[in-house]
This record gives structure tokens, C-alpha cells and sequence, in this order.
């Protein structure tokens, strides 16, 4: 990280130790307290399904070309306790169907294909509504699309970069905003389009803060990118309450890939 910018790795070190210290606390002390008592037994109960998570993304680093020693799996596991503690806290949905299915045998195989059909066919609308949030910055602020700009930091390996994105963009985004966020003000507020809405807001600002590396290119469209965030998210967040985080993390993950493939 020797190249990378002061606050880049300060915010990403602050980050990680927000979830990690949460976690802990929340582990280590929540017995103490009447009202984080079954949160935190729910916790426990969720190591396993967060662990393959953290594991899919540190495999993924590694894949492409991020190396093994890299202290951000440890905060995922983290938002992965926490996020499917909430997700399963809230009666009727089932935060990972696909897992569902395979663990209880309950059609394993047309859950895997429809993930992977419905997570490439969202790749279209997704990119059209984002390119309507660009277009809104482009039209009335007079941005220029500096998105090329942004990829272009990822390898030249194309399956490299799949990866790549793989972990960055789709399960340390995803976790966070997702299946943390999203399923906390569901649980909070019982409405599910309002927390749609705040998580993607959420995502929308995320992408101009140092937690995202390529934050000083987006500053340079910061209206067109934070409203293409934002839409985007709308469609991550529906996607999650319709098909479950999997898919979610799928198709975010061919949004960026696919473009990427194409046309960089």
C-alpha cells in the first residue's frame, strides 16, 4: 500500500477497525445486555456462512494480483456476522437462498442457473439506469464521463480483473450496503422501499469518500457519479430483497466486469 494516497489507507484502516471493534463488542459483551442478547446468539450462529464469505473474498484478492496478506477479509467476516444476523432476524427472508438450497438439497442445480441468468440479465437495466444518473450530471452540471478513467487502475488479464471485482466491488460493497444496511433499516423502519432508498443513498455518497480508492477520478464528475451510484444501488438493493445477496454480488459484479471487458 506504499503507493497508495495517506487517507485512502487511513479511512480504509478506520473502516476495518469500526466492523472489526462492533463485532468484538458486540461478541465479547452482548450477553451483558438484555437487548443484544439474541443479536449476539444470532451472531454466533452465522460464523459459517460469513466465514465462505470472507473466504470468497480473500480468495478473489489473491486471484487478482492483490496478494494474501491483506487485513480487509477480517472486516468482511466481520459485516458478514452482523448483516446475516439482521437479514435472518427479519421474518420471511432468507439473506443467501442459494446456500439455502444447496444445504437442505432443494433443487441445488435451478438455483445456481437462475442466479447466474438473472445476474447477467440485470446487467443491462443496471447500466442503463446508471448511464441515466450520468447523464443528469452531463446535462445540467456539464460533467465529463471520466468512468474509462476510473478502470482503467485494473489489470490487463480480464479474468484477473473479474476477480478483482469479484471481491472489491461486488462482496466488500454488497456486505456493507446490502446486507448490513439495507437489512438494518428494513429491520428498523418495517419498510422495504425506504430502505432501498437509504442504503443506496448510502452507496451513492460512498463512492466519493477515500474507502473507495478511485474516489479522487469520481470527484472530477462528483454530481453524475454519486446519482449513477445511487440508481445503481436501487437496483442492487431490489435485487437483494428479490434473489438474495448471491445474485446481488453476482450481478455487480458483471456490471463492472462486462463494460469493462467491452470497452476498456
Amino acid at each position: 500500500m506504499k503507493d497508495t494516497p495517506q487517507e485512502i489507507v487511513i479511512a480504509s484502516l478506520a473502516f476495518m477497525a469500526f466492523w472489526i471493534l462492533t463485532a468484538v463488542v458486540l461478541l465479547a459483551f452482548g450477553k451483558r445486555w438484555q437487548w443484544t442478547r439474541a443479536f449476539r446468539e444470532k451472531m454466533r450462529s452465522q460464523w459459517k456462512p460469513a466465514l465462505v464469505i470472507a473466504a470468497s473474498f480473500a480468495a478473489g484478492m489473491v486471484i487478482g494480483g492483490r496478494g494474501l496478506l491483506n487485513p480487509y477479509p477480517a472486516a468482511i467476516f466481520c459485516q458478514a456476522l452482523i448483516g446475516l444476523a439482521l437479514a435472518r432476524s427479519i421474518p420471511g427472508f432468507e439473506p443467501l437462498p442459494v446456500a439455502h438450497s444447496i444445504q437442505h438439497h432443494e433443487h441445488p442445480w435451478r438455483s445456481a442457473v437462475l442466479m447466474l441468468v438473472i445476474a447477467v440479465l440485470v446487467v443491462i437495466p443496471a447500466l442503463l439506469i446508471g448511464n441515466i444518473g450520468l447523464s443528469i450530471g452531463q446535462q445540467i452540471f456539464h460533467e465529463q464521463n471520466r468512468t474509462q478513467e476510473a478502470m482503467g487502475t485494473m489489470p490487463e488479464n480480464k479474468w484477473t480483473t473479474f476477480f478483482l471485482l469479484w471481491s472489491g466491488a461486488g462482496i466488500a460493497e454488497e456486505t456493507p450496503f446490502r446486507l448490513v444496511s439495507l437489512s438494518f433499516f428494513w429491520r428498523l423502519t418495517h419498510r422495504r422501499k425506504l430502505a432501498i432508498w437509504i442504503s443506496a443513498l448510502i452507496f451513492g455518497l460512498y463512492h466519493l469518500t477515500p474507502l473507495t480508492g478511485m474516489y479522487r477520478t469520481f470527484w472530477q464528475f462528483p454530481v453524475s457519479q454519486f446519482a449513477a451510484s445511487t440508481l445503481i444501488g436501487l437496483v442492487w438493493g431490489t435485487i437483494f430483497l428479490k434473489r438474495g445477496y448471491e445474485t446481488a454480488v453476482l450481478g455487480h459484479t458483471f456490471s463492472n466486469w462486462i463494460p469493462f471487458m467491452l470497452f476498456v
